[in-house]
């Protein structure tokens, strides 16, 4: 802007000089005209006007737990359209715990046995639900001998595959048994949970029903969302039915389920060819590159580093709540950042053709200049007294 405005500006001084000269008037009163014309044109309120409003609401956002890391995710965010969420700790809290053991009919298993078995093919993993189903096995303190379990191996987005006692073992989602062709013809989900399903040396043992728990303020923040004219959406690598249960109780518009850590990416450019830009909130080490990709990428503070690094936000609250707020206060500065700027150059504007016709005092053009960017200043601070809760 200064390489259009600072030419433009002391063309505008010079001209009103020698025009005055020309008309007759004093070299101390020409010159008395241009420098005011230089005083009231100098930028420093529109070199002020954006920059406040995106400190104070950075400023604003910390002081509501919300972690803002640049400028640009500040104003980026004022104009986001959707706000896709991942599922599995952003919008519920994590806390698998194991519902139900269904063994599937004609296996030779009762639940205690399947129990153990998933338990002995989940050692290894740190995932929320398979900590799940060591958890209730170490309660129900069931043993079954100290059986070998070797050829561990996680795949991300399915489950795990093992060697129990010499047999392959399966441990996983749906994906995980059709990619192995496994006959789920006496399969019958249960719906609205997460399902572990089990098969032993190609063949399906039943299924383990977990359920999480929705994060209380969930439904109230979607409601918010919407509110604010935000279309929201939720990416989840757990079943269709589980994923529309949580969905349909909170409020959610667009699902996508069943999708493997590196579809995540490829669900949220077709939700932003649809919409426009995109807010994705995660906290899981596979939504980074999610956060990285999107438009604005918000991490909860309580979940993975790699989010966190990856993120542009972080809300330290770890709730969805979070979520509208800081949409908020990015419009709130995105519409005090406009107000500044215009009525910085109309005052400017007004009092230059004062100044140009001798009805405008130095004193004015100073005000013009320092007055109108203190007011500013003021302007922007109010973003610190307006509630986003």
């Amino acid at each position: 802007m200064a390489g259009i405005f600072v030419p433009i500006v002391i063309g505008i001084a010079l001209l009103a000089m020698v025009v005055w000269l020309i008309c007759g008037a004093t070299f101390e009163f020409a010159m008395t005209i241009a420098v005011s014309v230089l005083v009231v044109s100098c930028p420093c309120a529109l070199g002020l006007a954006t920059p406040t409003a995106i400190m104070v609401g950075t400023g604003r956002g910390a002081s509501n737990g919300i972690l803002i890391k640049s400028a640009e995710a500040l104003e980026t965010a004022h104009s986001v359209n959707v706000v896709v969420m991942d599922k599995t700790g952003t919008i519920t809290k994590g806390n698998f715990v194991v519902q139900n053991i269904v063994p599937a009919k004609g296996v030779p298993l009762n639940e205690g046995e399947l129990l153990w078995l998933a338990a002995k093919c989940e050692s290894a993993s740190t995932h929320p639900i398979a900590r799940s189903i060591l958890t209730a096995y170490e309660e129900r303190g069931a043993e079954h001998g100290n059986s070998t379990v070797e050829n561990i191996r996680e795949l991300a987005g399915e489950g795990v595959i093992a060697s129990v006692e010499g047999k392959t073992v399966l441990c996983g989602n749906v994906k995980l048994m059709e990619h192995s062709n496994i006959d789920l013809s006496g399969y019958h989900g249960t719906q609205g949970s997460t399902e572990v399903l089990l098969a032993l040396d190609g063949r399906f043992l039943g299924h383990i029903d977990i359920a999480d728990t929705v994060k209380p303020d969930a439904k109230q923040a979607i409601g918010r969302m919407k509110a604010q004219g935000l279309r929201t959406a939720m990416l989840t690598g757990d079943g269709q039915a589980s994923a529309d249960a949580v969905a349909q109780s909170i409020g959610i518009d667009e699902v996508h389920a069943r999708l493997l850590p590196q579809d995540k990416l490829a669900a949220l450019n077709e939700i932003r060819e649809k919409n426009g830009a995109v807010m994705f909130v995660g906290d899981g080490i596979n939504d980074a590159p999610v956060l990285a990709g999107a438009d604005v990428g918000a991490a909860m503070g309580s979940g993975a580093d790699a989010a966190i690094e990856a993120a542009d936000v972080v809300f330290m609250k770890a709730d969805l709540s979070s979520v509208p707020a800081s949409v908020n206060i990015a419009r709130s500065a995105n519409i005090v950042s406009k107000e500044n700027i215009i009525f910085a150059l109309a005052v400017k504007l007004l009092v230059m053709v004062l100044g140009l016709t001798n009805h405008a005092s130095m004193w004015l053009a100073v005000f013009a200049d320092t007055g109108v960017a203190m007011l500013c200043v003021l302007n922007s601070v109010r973003i610190l007294y307006k509630k986003f809760d």
